[in-house]
């Protein structure tokens, strides 16, 4: 929150910068990478720490931080607050596990930015579900 925000913005252009042979710099994701945190009121690094005893598997430790993102998304949508996971490069790689402080055997899963929406809330268009289920009977 905050100015964290300022040295978030600031860790994620160093990093794009220095993992991206020049031949694939892309000012603009430089530019998308560092003003997301500055756009959004809030932004959540994900991270897994990874239990010890590796009695849960990789992944199902996984699963279950989608799971708990998923339902930081629905609690963000019914407060009208707008949400994303980006997990991009600098924002999972062993850069951002050092920055947030985890060990060598936890993952730095990405990043949730959190905002109140600048345009008006876009309607939702899904498929009926018939469209996207397949119905097994046997």
């Amino acid at each position: 929150m905050g100015p964290a925000r300022e040295r978030l913005s600031a860790f994620l252009g160093e990093t794009y910068r220095t993992t991206t042979p020049a031949e694939k710099f892309l000012q603009k994701k430089f530019d998308n990478v560092t003003q997301r945190p500055l756009q959004s009121s809030v932004v959540i690094a994900l991270g897994m720490a990874r239990d010890p005893k590796e009695k849960i598997s990789e992944r199902d430790e996984m699963l279950a931080v989608a799971c708990a993102v998923q339902n930081m998304h629905l609690t963000c949508t019914a407060y009208g607050l707008g949400a994303f996971w980006a997990t991009g490069g600098p924002m999972t790689g062993a850069a951002m596990r050092g920055f947030l402080g985890l060990g060598d055997q936890d993952l730095a899963l990405g990043l949730f930015y959190v905002g109140y929406p600048a345009v008006d809330w876009p309607q939702g268009h899904r498929r009926p579900l018939e469209n996207v289920t397949i119905w097994h009977t046997r």
